[in-house]
């Protein structure tokens, strides 16, 4: 099972029902046919933003909200200041270039940003296709990625 697909589970779980421990929940994944270490569980948890609430004397694992994941701030860093090594602009477009194997975590850091020209991303293996609203967009947005703290320092073509 894909660690999506266990967020998705997790965070039906914590929907249709309060869990007083991480142990109670492993075991209610485990019944389900999800094995999982106390250890990934908790950055399971983490990452889907839930909290531990209490009232009345009892305590239970809650979502903030609708599930969704929290990106952690230092991975998207990461990954938009490490892999990052090229950004072109064509039109509309712009194309992220990253060492192979990183594109789709770079798609998810870009889309991640707040940038409201960002219409959509495409992420292959070394290669991030970024549609934006129009080439004016496209140039702020390759500047935007360009000027990212400390990715000239990475070894980032700027081009």
């Amino acid at each position: 099972m894909s660690r999506s697909q266990r967020l998705t589970r997790i965070a039906q779980m914590l929907g249709g029902k309060r869990f007083s421990s991480q142990d109670e929940l492993a075991e209610a994944l485990t019944r389900s046919g999800i094995e999982v270490t106390q250890a990934t569980l908790s950055r399971d948890l983490r990452s889907l933003g839930v909290a531990k609430r209490s009232a009345g004397g009892a305590s239970w694992y809650e979502l903030p909200g609708p599930a969704t994941e929290v990106f952690d701030a230092k991975r998207q860093a990461l990954d938009l200041t490490v892999f990052v090594n090229e950004v072109r602009v064509a039109q509309n477009l712009a194309v992220v270039k990253t060492p192979p194997g990183h594109a789709m975590a770079v798609g998810r850091a870009i889309d991640m940003l707040t940038v409201e020209e960002l219409v959509g991303t495409v992420a292959g293996d070394d290669t991030v296709l970024c549609v934006l609203a129009d080439h004016a967009s496209a140039k702020r947005f390759k500047k935007q990625l360009d000027a990212y703290p400390s990715r000239s320092t990475h070894g980032g073509a700027h081009k």
